[in-house]
């Protein structure tokens, strides 16, 4: 008979797990189920989330293939199919950036490639869409899946379950004008009054103003200059805000693939966790010391630490972030960003923090829970902000709203803040106060938990409400098992974002999801899995935790 494996959600997370599965010399039964009608793009690349100016920020080439790379399905593609996707064949490119509802339309082909793998491989695959699922029951021998579609409630026994649920967006329009998330970007709009005060600076908070510019206006590239137009004669105000006023800096240039750290490495980590949890965060910052020093000794330098604590480099770091003006700062790193893209030159403090998350991403399961909030509070917006970058063409749209007054960046500092006052939102505490129409908090996913994803059964099953911690002494197999009370089944995976990111700050992108895909699979086909749980390359997604810059 064959085992039959539930995954919960079809986003590029659950594909990754499919690939890796239905290599399994086993016949296996897999059933998927979708909430929403569409397989494959999840929220982040869904045409029903996103427009076609919003362009996803990791290169081509970076993209772990399914079944093919995007470049060679780019290939594939009919002149027609490419008009519509609005990308001309002589630009498809292994660097290349493109829209995210392109990267929808690959993954959604690409899935059912696998599907059709699947089957000819002797597995069976069936995709509920539209099949929510309110709850995951353990039993003492599998479980019970509990959904709801269209035509009414249903269950299904699973022997196995993943649960790969992406993002967790609030009700969008809360009230008029006021939007608890930006997503679907193509429901964002403004009133009489065109302005918009955004809550956060990273890339959604980037998202939610190019889809208002491009709604309400019109950009135009000469090729040499980026430049913005409003549709009417009425004033348009759209003010980014965060805790530092910062945007991201342009895309960087690095060898692919890249090339390992020789001090802060895979092996060093091994030891300094066999050490021990007691002083963990500290014996990896002398590490990783080490290693900035000898890759960038001038960055080094031009940080002026006497200590290099989380708390240290934290300060130096955005100090001299904060010390440029914002907008001459932008325009220069974008410039600098395009000469070494041409000439294919790396910036070495870049790249070493780019790495150096990656192994910082083996050591968060195990830190004590007072390290791993400094490393949330200090450690993490370093990382997010030294390669969390965006493309070339997103930069300089931000800049051409900005020449044509429409774009301001304001700090709130400590002092600032948004109320909502006589119909309108005010920014205060500033000096002098705005009143904005519009107000759309753009922070990002935040952490949840079990209960928050809404399966009640499965968290009150699931012994541990640190499910990702790990011990020094006891160290799990790293395919994101749940431990579950004593005389209920175990084979149940969760690799659910909002559930990582507390153990995991760094899980979203797609390196990351073949990484847990490949992690789970291995798992569920085998007692163990010696996957290791950090991601194998450049988390393009984690900037959108976005702790506010």
């Amino acid at each position: 008979m064959s085992r039959k494996i539930a995954i919960i959600g079809s986003g590029p997370t659950a594909a990754y797990t499919l690939k890796y599965l239905i290599g399994s010399a086993e016949r296996l039964e897999i059933r998927i189920f979708e909430s929403g009608r569409r397989a494959g793009p999840g929220m982040p690349y869904s045409r029903r989330f996103n427009t076609p100016q919003v362009l996803a920020n990791i290169a081509s080439i970076e993209i772990p293939p399914l079944t093919r790379t995007l470049v060679d399905w780019l290939d594939s593609l009919s002149d027609s199919r490419l008009d519509t996707l609005r990308i001309a064949r002589a630009d498809i490119a292994e660097r290349g950036f493109y829209p995210r509802v392109v990267l929808g339309d690959y993954f959604a082909d690409e899935f059912e490639a696998l599907c059709r793998r699947a089957e000819w491989a002797g597995h069976g695959v069936s995709v509920l869409t539209e099949h929510r699922v309110a709850d995951i029951v353990p039993l003492k021998t599998g479980f019970r899946i509990v959904s709801q579609s269209p035509q009414g409630g249903s269950r299904w026994r699973a022997d196995a379950v993943v649960v790969a649920t992406g993002h967790r967006q609030k009700a969008t329009q809360e009230a008029p004008y006021l939007y608890r998330s930006p997503y679907p970007l193509k429901k964002l709009a403004l009133g009489e009054v065109r302005s918009a005060a955004i809550i956060g600076s990273s890339l959604s908070g980037i998202d939610a103003a190019l889809t208002l510019a491009a709604r309400y206006g019109r950009f135009e590239d000469s090729g040499s200059r980026m430049t913005y137009a409003p549709l009417s004669d009425r004033p348009l105000r759209i003010v980014l805000t965060s805790r530092k006023g910062l945007l991201p800096e342009a895309d960087f240039y690095y060898p692919i693939p890249e090339e390992p750290l020789d001090i802060f490495s895979e092996a060093a980590i091994e030891k300094l966790v066999a050490a021990g949890k007691t002083g963990l965060l500290s014996r990896a910052m002398r590490l990783f010391r080490a290693q900035l020093l000898q890759d960038d000794p001038a960055f080094f330098a031009e940080l002026g630490l006497t200590r290099f604590t989380p708390e240290g480099l934290h300060r130096a770091y955005f100090a001299r972030r904060e010390r440029s003006d914002l907008f001459v700062a932008t325009q220069a790193n974008l410039a600098e960003a395009r000469r070494n893209h041409r000439a294919r030159r790396t910036v070495m403090w870049r790249y070493t923090l780019m790495r150096a998350h990656e192994m910082f991403s083996l050591v968060l399961p195990y830190l004590t829970d007072k390290d791993l909030r400094r490393f949330h509070e200090t450690l993490k917006p370093v990382f997010a902000d030294a390669y969390g970058c965006v493309p070339h063409a997103s930069i300089a749209k931000l800049l051409a709203l900005r020449r044509s007054g429409v774009l301001a960046v304001v700090a709130l500092g400590d002092r600032g803040r948004l109320v909502r006052r006589d119909g309108a939102f005010c920014l205060e505490g500033l000096g002098k106060e705005e009143r904005f129409e519009t107000l759309i908090d753009a922070r990002g996913q935040q952490a949840m938990t079990l209960h928050d994803l809404g399966f009640a059964s499965l968290a009150e099953a699931v012994e541990d409400g640190d499910p990702y911690r790990q011990s020094p002494r006891s160290r799990s197999d790293g395919d994101f098992r749940l431990n579950l009370k004593p005389g209920l089944s175990g084979q149940i995976y969760c690799v659910s974002l909002p559930l990582l990111l507390r153990r995991h700050p760094f899980a979203q992108g797609l390196v990351s999801s073949d990484s847990f895909g490949k992690a789970v699979a291995e798992g569920l086909l085998r007692s163990g899995s010696s996957v290791r749980l950090g991601p194998r390359g450049r988390s393009r997604m984690a900037q959108e935790s976005r702790i506010p810059a």
